[in-house]
C-alpha cells in the first residue's frame, strides 16, 4: 500500500507541476500577495485616498509599518488560497470526469481511492508551499521597506506572520471539499460555482454575526478582516474545527473515488 501510494504521488505531482492552473495561480499567489500586502499599506498611509475609500484603509494607516504589511498578507492569504485551491480542484478532479479521461482510471493497477488520495495531499501540498512562500517573500519584502523607512520589525511582526501563515494553512484546507464537490457535479464549472456560491453566503454570515462558528468565515476574521474585535471572537475551538474540515474531506472524496463509476 506505502509503494502504491508512493508512486501515485510521485505520478500526481509530476501532472499538477505541469498543469495549466498551476503554473497561472503559482506566480499569481507568490507575486501578488506580498505586493498588495505592502502596497495597500503604503497607499493607506500615503493620503492620497480619501471618501469611502479612505474609510475602508483606515485599519492599515496607523500602527507599526512590519505589523501591518503582514496583517493584510493573512486577511488576502486567506481570500486568494480558498480562490486558488478551489479552483485547483475543480480543474484536478472535476476536469478528468468532465472530458471522460476518468474511465482510463479503470484499467490501471492503482486502486482509484488511492489516487485520490494521492491527488488531495498533492493539492493541499501545493496550496501549503505557497502560503509558506508567500508569507516568506512578505516578510523579506516588509523587512526591506521598513529597513529603508528606519521603522522597527518588532515581536508583534513577527506574530503577525505567525497569524498569516496560519490563516493560509486554514486556507488551503477549507479548498479540499471541493475536490468531493467536483466528483458531486462531475464538472469543474459547476464546481467554480459553488465556491462563488459559498463565499457569497459566508459574507451573509459574517453580517449576521455567526462568522466566528463558520470555518470559512474564521481565517479572515481571525486575521482581522472584520477588525480586532471580530478576530478576538475566534476562539481555538472555531480554529480546531475549521483545521478539520481537510481530513475530513479527503476522507470523503476518497470514499467517493473508491465507489466511482465511468458513466
Amino acid at each position: 500500500m506505502r509503494d502504491t501510494l508512493r508512486t501515485a504521488l510521485r505520478v500526481e505531482a509530476l501532472l499538477w507541476r505541469r498543469s495549466t492552473v498551476q503554473r497561472v495561480a503559482t506566480p499569481l499567489l507568490l507575486g501578488l500577495i506580498p505586493l498588495a500586502s505592502v502596497g495597500i499599506t503604503a497607499l493607506a498611509r500615503s493620503g492620497a485616498v480619501a471618501g469611502p475609500g479612505a474609510a475602508k484603509l483606515a485599519d492599515y494607516a496607523t500602527g507599526p509599518l512590519a505589523t501591518t504589511h503582514l496583517a493584510v498578507c493573512g486577511q488576502v492569504l486567506a481570500v486568494a488560497l480558498l480562490g486558488a485551491g478551489g479552483f485547483a480542484c475543480a480543474a484536478a478532479f472535476g476536469q478528468p470526469l468532465a472530458d471522460g479521461r476518468v474511465g482510463a482510471l479503470f484499467g490501471l493497477a492503482t486502486p482509484r481511492g488511492t489516487l485520490a488520495l494521492a491527488r488531495s495531499f498533492v493539492l493541499l501540498g501545493w496550496a501549503a508551499a505557497c502560503a509558506v512562500l508567500a508569507v516568506g517573500i512578505t516578510l523579506a519584502l516588509s523587512g526591506a521597506v521598513t529597513a529603508a523607512s528606519g521603522a522597527p520589525f518588532g515581536l508583534d511582526a513577527w506574530a503577525a506572520a505567525g497569524r498569516a501563515l496560519g490563516a493560509g494553512l486554514l486556507a488551503a484546507g477549507l479548498a479540499l471539499p471541493f475536490a468531493a464537490v467536483a466528483t458531486v457535479t462531475r464538472s469543474p464549472l459547476a464546481t467554480v460555482g459553488v465556491l462563488i456560491g459559498l463565499v457569497a453566503f459566508t459574507q451573509l454570515i459574517v453580517v449576521v454575526g455567526a462568522g466566528a462558528w463558520f470555518p470559512y468565515a474564521v481565517p479572515s476574521l481571525w486575521t482581522g478582516t472584520g477588525g480586532p474585535q471580530a478576530a478576538a471572537t475566534v476562539s481555538p475551538v472555531a480554529l480546531g474545527l475549521t483545521a478539520g474540515v481537510a481530513p475530513v474531506a479527503i476522507v470523503a472524496v476518497v470514499h467517493q473515488w473508491r465507489r466511482l463509476t465511468d458513466v
